[in-house]
């Protein structure tokens, strides 16, 4: 693997760190579904072959659009809704995401039988919302709008590809692909935080903590605390991660007070066995 560069207070940054939603309680009543940076793809097959490893804090060469985190939680997410209205006015097939939209995609993706059919970061019913951005237009000839809406499918270890057609609401595609991690959601971000935090191992990143802000207690709700975060798929130079890669991995990113960063490259958070690797 590729290892973070480390500074003489603990990891340096990927460039750009963008803020992550923590909380204290990380079920999907505080986390929701999350939202992630979007892929940027000209058909599904490209998705999945550009999403590996993938940093949270990247974003690719000359995107055609910028996607919309569109964060919600458990009771107001548009997964979860009865019903959401087809926006007023349909955009053109090139121009960028609208929110309602996004909340429209979201609402007919998970009316599709393969959406119920998998499991969410929290192991309840249900994809586990990546990401939404434009289709390329390119890929059609009909002028019509559509949106491309990443999943992971925690009960299968797959990410899954919608093509959703904005112009007649219908779900064009649904695809799956093994060995493919997007970037992590903040969602992701803040359960893989409280899991790491929770495992004995985890003791070093307590005191380092510690030791930086004059003995304050390290909780997963610290405010001091910045979280940033990227997928991880094992490498022949990695020990202690094998599994990560097919299943759902990520290492967090831990910036104190805007300065130091916490010693934390060592460590691999699996989402699918919620369990904390050391890695060498």
């Amino acid at each position: 693997m590729t290892e973070q560069q480390l500074s003489t207070e603990g990891d340096s940054p990927p460039s750009d760190p963008r803020p992550s939603r923590r909380g204290r309680f990380l079920t999907p009543r505080a986390l929701g579904i999350g939202s992630a940076l979007a892929a940027t793809a000209a058909a599904v097959a490209l998705v999945f072959a550009t999403q590996t490893a993938v940093q949270a804090t990247s974003s690719p060469e000359s995107p055609a659009s910028t996607p919309i985190a569109a964060d919600s939680t458990d009771e107001d997410a548009p997964e979860k809704a009865t019903e959401v209205s087809k926006p007023t006015t349909v955009a053109a097939a090139y121009d960028g995401l609208t929110g309602a939209e996004v909340e429209y995609v979201r609402f007919l993706g998970a009316q599709d039988p393969a959406f119920a059919a998998g499991k969410d970061l929290f192991g309840e019913p249900g994809l586990q919302f990546l990401s939404t951005d434009v289709a390329d237009p390119q890929a059609y000839s009909d002028g019509h709008r559509r949106l491309l809406s990443l999943y992971y499918d925690y009960a299968t270890n797959e990410t899954v590809s919608m093509i959703v057609n904005v112009t007649n609401g219908a779900i064009e595609s649904v695809d799956r692909a093994s060995g493919t991690q997007p970037a992590p959601t903040d969602a992701e971000t803040s359960f893989a935080w409280e899991l790491l935090l929770d495992a004995d191992t985890a003791q070093p990143v307590v005191d380092e903590f510690a030791a930086l802000t004059g003995g304050s207690v390290l909780t997963p709700a610290s405010a001091e605390v910045l979280l940033t975060a990227h997928s991880f798929v094992t490498d022949a130079g990695s020990f202690g991660a094998e599994s990560c890669g097919v299943d759902r991995c990520v290492q967090v990113l831990a910036q104190v007070d805007g300065g130091a960063f916490l010693t934390t490259s060592t460590y691999v958070v699996n989402l699918s066995t919620r369990a904390v690797l050391s890695i060498s």
